[in-house]
């Protein structure tokens, strides 16, 4: 298993059951969390993870508090970046403390969808093709939802990896039924 070759713990890892949707769980516990895009915690004995293959795995800490979210275009046009952001300001976060990476993720080149997935997302991450698709950009898209809760763009950085372009990462639109899944894995120091 990779958390083992990593040197993890079976015991220390907070498992998603990912579902492509806006929930987000706060726990205090390693185990497996059913029906949620997203994991916040305060524990340092916790290590968060996720399985991407285009969508935007979010790292997110501020105040000794982490989350850990996948945002494909359904979790991010309805706004799950905003739901982790909401809850760990409740948790005691500041907006100015926030640090924010958005890993490697479908790319703004690559992502053609249609016109009713389109309608969801911000004209600033979005261009229209002559054959009526769009390129859609999760991370464009992202950051504009970011920078609106007052999070400042300096503490926002993000991938320049495409995953459908990079041969060193699974693509689940390049690739369907045989993409393999990468992992996120994200803890707090002790």
């Amino acid at each position: 298993m990779i958390a083992e070759r990593r040197s993890l713990l079976l015991g220390m890892l907070a498992i998603p059951e990912q579902i492509h949707s806006t929930e987000i769980t706060s726990i205090d516990v390693p185990g497996y969390y059913k029906a949620t895009d997203g994991l916040i915690t305060e524990n340092p004995d916790i290590i968060l993870t996720l399985k991407v293959a285009d969508c935007v795995p979010i790292y997110l800490y501020s105040n000794k508090i982490i989350g850990l979210v996948h945002s494909g275009w359904r979790g991010t046009a309805g706004g799950i970046v905003s739901n982790v952001v909401r809850q760990m300001l409740i948790m005691g976060a500041k907006e100015k403390e926030f640090n924010i990476f958005l890993g490697p993720s479908i790319g703004f080149c690559c992502y053609k969808v249609d016109g009713e997935v389109a309608d969801k997302f911000n004209n600033n991450a979005k261009k229209k093709l002559e054959n009526g698709k769009w390129l859609l950009g999760l991370h464009q898209e992202i950051l504009l939802q970011l920078t609106k809760m007052g999070i400042p763009s300096t503490n926002i950085k993000t991938s320049d990896i495409c995953t459908f372009e990079s041969p060193n990462c699974h693509s689940y639109r390049r690739d369907r039924s045989h993409s393999g899944r990468m992992f996120a894995f994200m803890g707090l120091r002790s």
